[in-house]
């Protein structure tokens, strides 16, 4: 006679926390039932000890359909399966392999078995124990049950073999718990869930649960609650939601506190949950805590294992390496690793993007930083300091490979191990956010010589690569450590920094501002290298506003101290805005010959990303005299470079300029991927400008190619992009380089009234080369609809001068445009002066390929909007 079974619940303090731990994706794949000698189970005797599914359950709803399909799957030919859920506490693992057991129960005619292993217990159930409890369940009565634990694991075996049940295994300890509980022969799925990976178990499905996404975690937050939250109510609960790290376990008990607590809203508890420090406190209601459901994982770690732990709070980002954490723990990298492979099987850390780092959620970063308070504090001081000094010397070595200019000595063995530039790049793409977090840390020690000379090591570094947001950081911090430590050289170098970065984000007016006060406060020093720098930053500013004749003097004053103290780089710096300067005033062959001067010195410093700008650059003037070949071998070396260097930033500046060197060549297909790239790029990277950028020349491609109505749909988003930045430079450029577009249909009164206000905006910029070049396009527009006078007109604007600011080859396209409007116009005088203008240009570059005729010169693309100078 088969006995009822009693009592099968989950027992102990895991049960309030895997009770806790619910909405969490398990996936389990259930095998067919194998019917023994021909006859099914009697429906009377089949056990079903499932617990309730439960009924809030969110979310999951793919890998549920998976792990459902999966089991069915593997009935279908009559196949056995194991499938094992993890995950950090409170993810939910218990509750997805209910929802997906109770999904596929019926089709286990045999029965499902269910038990609590109490993995995270101090002593977690014996698999004779619960193989006690399957058997009484099967209806084995006690005096057939082995006293001897082996013998009744046998009997449980030859009772499960091919019967056709469904196993849940909740919360196991590790392999040696689940192994003896698994039943033999076809027909059988067993679903096991664990804290731990169980790497060791043969022939399983893993199942990974991650964090939910923002939208499940409104949508659990509003099932839990039953409430509809909506204006103010729905901005908290997505806040809640972010202070909660979307861990399902603390979404349940921030939605229960709202409904069982009267008066208590969405938006008390978000302000609550606010303080990081505060945060587990908040994160209780009734026997569920999120702090609970941590400790229980943490207390089955070794000693090793919570040292290791305890020291990851000290880690700045939620991302780190062995590299840093051998620093913090003492242990070197080698135990590191292993400590760390440890963690992540535990699943207290859990593996990062990039192989061999690990990440560790928000909450469980705050209970690891529980832990190091409850430890020693001078401990903690000399383990930040130590990960401190690491860090520093790391992006020291890392400076002298990517910058490769003023290479500073790091004592050795001290910092990470980099031996090429590669190296450097991916020590600095994996570890700059840390080095920049603890820059930010060392404030508190109270030494601000130390915190200034840290932010000058990462300072190129940031800039180098293009890390922008990090760059501020620690321009920022240093800054206000060397103005805190007196020391006026430091102060000078970070001011020049701060205007750097601000030219760079194109707030011209702010960079002016620290880089007039960077070069005031130099004179003081008495500094060759640093007067020399702020002079030839006060140059490049004053260039980028328009006013050349206050940059000129210095940028001849910067070259002539750098080149009387031997300061190379500065040396580079001067001539290379010497050379910009004489480019943008029509003087290609006298830039180019500042260019190579400063491609030398580049060279001669191993400054790879100075070489690359610079080639870049004149590539640029290369194309403007018509030598597109030479122009782009130089942008491929260049982006090949800006690419190994890791800086997207200069990586999209170079695809753009590329992209108009292919455009001149009429490799218009070639060129539209490139700014497709370059978009895509500079939408990843948050570059607005660059995309305005990439929107406005892929535009001109387009109404090239005769595709008009997408022409004008990215001459639109160009010009958005732009205002949206506040960006009137930009935005006037874009106008007038778009004059075809905007034209396409005749000059409407709307459009020219805006080329007005463009025109108008330039000249505020003194930017003389680009209205001589919105005239010539003018001229073209007109004369092609017979406007003669008009065009005429924008013709002889295009020519003040003479045109000398014109690249060469549109200085006489607009000489064809003038003798033809004069000639249609009837005006002899006007004929012969462009016809002598046109002459002396032959003259003046007799090497000058020249076309034959008017319809030639459609091809040049001088108007184009290069990025180059960013």
């Amino acid at each position: 006679m088969r006995r009822p079974v009693t009592d099968v619940r989950a027992e102990g303090d895991a049960a309030v926390a895997v009770g806790g731990d619910a909405h969490g994706p398990i996936l389990v794949n259930s095998p067919q039932l194998i019917l023994v000698n021909g006859n099914a189970p009697d429906l009377a005797s089949r056990p079903k000890l499932l617990p309730p599914d439960v009924p809030d359950f969110t979310g999951r709803e793919d890998d549920v359909d998976r792990a459902v399909g999966a089991a069915r799957a593997t009935l279908s030919v009559s196949g056995a399966m194991m499938a094992v859920v993890s995950g950090q506490p409170g993810i939910g693992k218990t509750s997805f392999a209910l929802r997906v057991a109770h999904r596929i129960e019926q089709d286990f005619t045999g029965g499902v078995l269910h038990a609590d292993l109490r993995g995270v217990d101090p002593e977690p159930a014996r698999p004779d124990e619960i193989a006690r409890r399957f058997l009484h369940a099967l209806g084995v009565p006690d005096g057939e049950i082995p006293a001897d634990p082996y013998l009744r694991l046998d009997l449980f075996r030859h009772r499960t073999a091919g019967r056709g049940l469904l196993v849940v295994l909740d919360n196991a300890a590790d392999e040696q718990q689940v192994r003896p509980l698994l039943p033999s022969g076809p027909g059988t799925a067993v679903l096991v869930t664990s804290r731990n990976r169980l790497a060791g178990l043969e022939s399983t499905h893993r199942f990974d649960l991650a964090v939910f996404p923002t939208h499940t975690s409104f949508d659990f937050l509003e099932r839990v609650t039953g409430r509809t939250l909506a204006g103010a109510e729905a901005e908290a609960a997505l806040a809640v939601a972010e202070h909660c790290g979307h861990l399902p376990l603390a979404l349940r008990i921030a939605a229960h506190r709202v409904q069982s607590t009267p008066g208590l809203r969405m938006a008390d508890l978000a302000v609550e949950l606010q303080d990081e420090h505060e945060r587990l406190d908040a994160l209780v209601v009734g026997d569920l805590a999120v702090r609970k459901a941590f400790n229980l994982s943490y207390r089955r770690l070794g000693k090793a294992g919570r040292n290791t732990f305890r020291k990851l709070a000290h880690v700045p980002t939620s991302d780190f390496g062995p590299g840093i954490c051998g620093v913090l723990t003492g242990s070197g990298e080698a135990q590191a690793r292993k400590a760390l492979r440890k963690l992540a099987e535990a699943n207290l850390i859990e593996p990062a993007p990039v192989a061999g780092r690990y990440q560790v959620h928000d909450l469980l970063k705050e209970f690891a930083r529980e832990r190091a308070r409850k430890g020693s504090p001078d401990e903690s001081v000399a383990d930040v300091r130590r990960m401190i000094l690491w860090l520093q010397n790391s992006a020291l070595r890392a400076q002298n490979h990517i910058v490769g200019i003023m290479e500073v000595e790091v004592p050795t063995g001290s910092g990470a191990a980099m031996d090429s530039v590669e190296a450097a790049v991916t020590w600095v793409e994996q570890e700059l956010a840390n080095a920049v977090g603890a820059l930010v840390m060392s404030e508190a020690f109270g030494r601000p010589m130390d915190t200034a000379t840290f932010a000058l090591s990462l300072t190129l570094v940031c800039q180098t690569v293009g890390r922008w947001d990090e760059w501020a950081t620690v321009c920022a911090t240093g800054l206000k450590a060397s103005t805190a430590a007196v020391d006026p050289e430091l102060r000078v170098t970070f001011l020049t920094e701060t205007a750097n970065l601000a030219r760079y984000r194109r707030d011209f007016v702010t960079a002016l501002a620290h880089a007039a006060q960077a070069h005031e406060e130099s004179r003081a020093t008495k500094s060759p290298g640093l007067i020399t720098g702020t002079a030839s930053q006060m140059g490049c500013l004053l260039m980028d506003l328009g006013r050349r004749s206050e940059a000129l003097p210095l940028l001849h004053e910067s070259l002539e101290l750098a080149e009387r103290f031997n300061i190379k780089h500065e040396v580079g710096k001067a001539l290379y805005n010497l050379g910009t300067i004489h480019r943008d005033s029509g003087e290609l062959r006298i830039a180019l010959s500042y260019f190579e001067r400063d491609l030398s010195v580049c060279r001669e410093m191993s400054d790879e990303a100075g070489a690359a700008e610079t080639m870049n650059t004149m590539a640029l003037t290369y194309a403007e005299l018509g030598e597109a070949d030479t122009a782009e071998s130089l942008q491929r070396d260049a982006l090949a470079t800006f690419s190994r260097l890791g800086n997207p930033h200069k990586v999209s500046m170079v695809l753009n300029d590329l992209a108009l060197t292919l455009r001149r060549q009429g490799r218009f297909e070639e060129a539209l991927s490139l700014h497709a790239e370059d978009i895509e790029l500079c939408r990843s990277t948050a570059n607005t400008s660059g995309e305005g950028v990439a929107h406005g020349n892929a535009a001109e491609i387009l109404y090239r190619v005769g595709r008009t109505a997408e022409a004008v749909e990215k001459a639109a988003l160009a010009r958005d992009r732009f205002v949206e930045l506040g960006d009137r430079q930009r935005f006037a450029q874009t106008v007038v380089s778009h004059i075809p577009i905007l034209f396409h249909d005749g000059p409407d009164a709307e459009n020219v009234v805006v080329v007005d206000q463009a025109l108008r905006i330039l000249a505020e910029f003194d930017e003389a080369k680009t209205i001589a070049l919105a005239h010539h396009a003018l001229a073209m527009e007109y004369c092609e609809k017979s406007l003669w006078e008009e065009g005429l007109s924008h013709a002889a604007l295009s020519l003040s001068d003479d045109g000398k600011v014109l690249p060469p080859l549109t200085r006489i396209a607009t000489c064809f445009l003038a003798l033809q409007a004069a000639t249609q116009l009837r005006q002899p005088d006007a004929v012969r002066r462009y016809e002598r203008l046109l002459e002396a240009i032959r003259a003046e570059d007799p090497d000058l390929a020249l076309p034959d005729s008017l319809e030639e010169m459609y091809d040049d693309d001088s108007g184009a909007m290069a990025s180059s100078g960013d």
